[in-house]
């Protein structure tokens, strides 16, 4: 079952702080394959003050799930709303994760 992001019904939650994780019964969350997760870019906090270059390693209808690499090298994750993550390209991305599946051109 594949479940799109409502983009619309996630910008309601805006002015919330992120609760943690999604209602995982309502919305099953969806996962890239390994390797090949999508970059994003996105607010940690409803005011938008921190931000971060991620991978989208899973997501439902109104989250996403987060994981990157801070300036120390650890590593986080975080569910985040939708309305507070847009997509980028690999390149954009203040951080690369080096075991990423790239096609040979």
């Amino acid at each position: 079952m594949f479940y799109k992001v409502d983009r619309t019904k996630a910008r309601g939650l805006l002015q919330q702080e992120s609760s943690g994780h999604p209602d995982f019964k309502r919305f099953p969350p969806t996962r890239a394959p390994y390797g090949r997760e999508p970059y994003v870019r996105a607010r940690l906090d409803a005011k938008g003050a921190a931000t971060v270059d991620a991978k989208a390693i899973g997501w439902t209808r109104e989250h996403v799930h987060l994981k990157w690499q801070d300036a120390d090298y650890r590593m986080h994750t975080r569910w985040v709303p939708a309305a507070w993550v847009r997509r980028i390209e690999r390149h954009e991305s203040a951080w690369q994760d080096p075991y990423d599946i790239r096609d040979e051109d």
